[in-house]
This record gives structure tokens, sequence and C-alpha cells, in this order.
């Protein structure tokens, strides 16, 4: 059996939603973290949103998305990860 990455996917948990789990899937690891770190800081980062935003620019979309998870609760996460196709072999 193979597996190659088909999709990737954004998994959101916070707040709003009463503890709801949304995922959006994305076409590119890229795509997906780049619109995580902008979820990330459209919810608030407890005072680190200047950092995070200099982060953002560059590119390090998984540095800001790292501080969001450092200052919320457990019950929150954000996180990309791929979804894979799998085939016989």
């Amino acid at each position: 059996m193979t597996r190659a990455p088909a999709v990737w996917t954004l998994a959101h948990r916070g707040y709003s939603g009463s503890g709801r789990l949304d995922v959006w899937v994305y076409a590119t690891k890229r795509d997906a973290l780049r619109e995580g770190a902008s979820l990330a800081i459209a919810c608030g980062l407890d005072g680190e949103e200047d950092q995070a935003r200099r982060d953002f620019e560059p590119g390090r979309y998984q540095k800001v998305m790292d501080c969001y998870e450092k200052t919320h609760p457990e019950t929150h996460l954000l996180r990309v990860q791929a979804a894979f196709l799998q085939s016989p072999g």
C-alpha cells in the first residue's frame, strides 16, 4: 500500500462554537499554514500579536500557530496536518 499526501487540513477549536472542531482543507501545506497563522492573529495571542505579525510577514507561519497554542488553554488547538490518500501497492 502506498500513501501520498492528498490535501492539507487546518483544524481549529477555540472559544467559539462551544468546543466545536472546525476543519478546512487546502491543496498545499503553505496555504494551510498561512491561513492558520492568519486565524491565530485574528483570534488574539495574549499580547504576542506584534511578534506574530513580524513572524507572519516573512512566512514563519508555524511559529505564529505555535504561539497560539502556547498562549491558549489546552482545550484549544490550531494544527495543520496532511490527509493521506491510500492506494493498493
